[in-house]
């Protein structure tokens, strides 16, 4: 039987919205565009719309999902071509060896700002405020979240268009909690709180390891945000081992001692593999986990994969104790144009529909509905837009309440590091961050580590690049 409640809903209602958001979004596919006048060739040829190639990472299924974003995009408007080109790794060597050679695409979307501060730093970035002409410029930089902008920012100048972004959420098995006795309807107010309901949702086998994990979480940055942590404190300095990312790292470390390192490694073990537990599925879905801490993407794989009678809230994922304000860490997925762009002008026109700023919202809105979901719009402007309303929000519960909250109403915001060595500094702090949850060095250890490695790394970048 479905039972519903505030914040509560089953996989089988779930699939009664998204299939009416799926109808809404063929139906307004299906208009046809304006037909451009043939009256003679030179006013044919104005009106013919400019090809452009989009490069971006994504492969497979989520490859179609692109593919239908921009199919509709095609559709929505006569003025610009898109055509999807899948790069399946190396973007940003891909693209700077296109830019070598005066070749590349007219725009890319990367993973994450990073990348497009390497690219800049690189020198093989259009600015966007640059691109576009003051209105437009104003009329994007209006309609984004001013963290957002922010994020898409470099010594000054706008690089990067995100559209959209990330936030975190908890999501909670209700059959879990109520065996368990947690209160679905009264979710923890510090992470603290978080941890003692993990504990408690946690059961173990007849060997005393670990059956079903009530939770844990070990996204090193999204911590961090949650503790105010820093990267950086300017172009120049790495700030990896600051006081608040060693707090972020041992309340992770103190995580696993409470569960125990042997038995947290074990139970991962155990899911891994075509034998795995999880039997391919994400273990909260497989009901090896009670919680699971992600973000609203999760929405998607639930339509997809989940039991029809699945059921589950969403808790917000709380700041530590002691702290009065909110942090948070987002990242983005979004927009860049090479600086061998062959049709830049047209870049924009792509990027200002496709962050929502101009166009038909219809069409941005269609990335939520056919990635279900997926991250939240660059604007909260996006909840009063009819179709995203019902479709999006009406969708997924606890859209609004918990993932738009966290992104568009917290008090610090933590972005990847923008340095030109950002990524080799992500991936050894990832490195050294795991060895400090996994009991190999004290987390002050770990970070004092990644701060000498990384901040060498950038000195002589620097002195390269002069």
């Amino acid at each position: 039987m479905c039972i519903m409640r505030k914040g509560t809903l089953t996989r089988r209602g779930f699939l009664k919205g998204t299939a009416m958001g799926a109808a809404s979004l063929a139906l307004a596919a299906c208009a046809a565009p304006t037909a451009a006048p043939a009256s003679a060739e030179d006013t044919a040829a104005e009106m013919a719309p400019v090809d452009i190639d989009v490069w971006t990472g994504w492969t497979e299924g989520a490859a179609d999902k692109i593919e239908q974003i921009l199919d509709g995009y095609n559709q929505s408007q006569t003025s610009v071509r898109a055509h999807h080109v899948v790069v399946a790794g190396g973007m940003t060597q891909k693209l700077l060896a296109g830019i070598a050679a005066n070749e590349g695409p007219t725009t890319a979307v990367v993973f994450g700002a990073a990348v497009a501060y390497q690219l800049a730093a690189n020198e093989a970035l259009l600015a966007l405020d640059e691109l576009g002409d003051p209105d437009q410029v104003q009329t994007l930089r209006d309609w984004m979240h001013p963290a957002i902008w922010d994020l898409g920012t470099y010594q000054g100048s706008f690089f990067y268009a995100s559209m959209w972004n990330q936030s975190m959420g908890t999501f909670v098995n209700l059959d879990m909690a109520e065996a368990a006795g947690v209160d679905p309807d009264s979710p923890p107010e510090t992470l603290e709180e978080l941890v003692d309901a993990w504990e408690q949702l946690t059961t173990y086998d007849d060997d005393g390891n670990i059956d079903v994990l009530g939770g844990d979480f070990n996204w090193n940055a999204m911590i961090m945000g949650r503790f105010h942590g820093q990267f950086v404190a300017d172009e120049t300095t790495v700030t990896a081992n600051h006081p608040n990312n060693v707090k972020a790292l041992e309340w992770n470390t103190a995580v696993w001692e409470r569960f125990g390192v042997d038995k947290m490694q074990t139970y991962q073990a155990s899911l891994q593999g075509a034998g795995g537990r999880s039997r391919g599925l994400a273990p909260f879905l497989a009901g090896l986990r009670a919680t699971e801490t992600t973000g609203p993407w999760r929405f998607n794989s639930m339509r997809d994969y989940a039991n029809e009678d699945f059921r589950f809230t969403v808790w917000p994922f709380p700041k530590p104790a002691g702290y009065d304000t909110r942090g948070m860490y987002t990242y983005g997925d979004g927009w860049i144009v090479p600086v061998t762009a062959p049709e830049p002008e047209a870049a924009w026109e792509i990027i200002s529909v496709m962050t929502g700023a101009t166009g038909d919202r219809d069409t941005y809105t269609s990335l939520f509905i056919t990635w279900l979901c997926v991250n939240n719009p660059v604007s909260e402007g996006m909840k009063d837009h009819p179709l995203f309303r019902d479709e999006v929000i009406g969708a997924c519960p606890g859209f609004t309440d918990i993932f738009m909250d966290d992104l568009y109403n917290s008090d610090y915001y933590l972005y990847p590091p923008k340095v030109p060595t950002s990524s080799s500094y992500n991936s050894l702090l990832g490195a050294e961050w795991q060895k400090a949850y996994l009991g190999e060095k004290s987390p002050q250890e770990a970070l004092d580590f990644v701060q000498e490695e990384a901040q060498k790394e950038l000195d002589l970048w620097l002195d390269q690049s002069s």
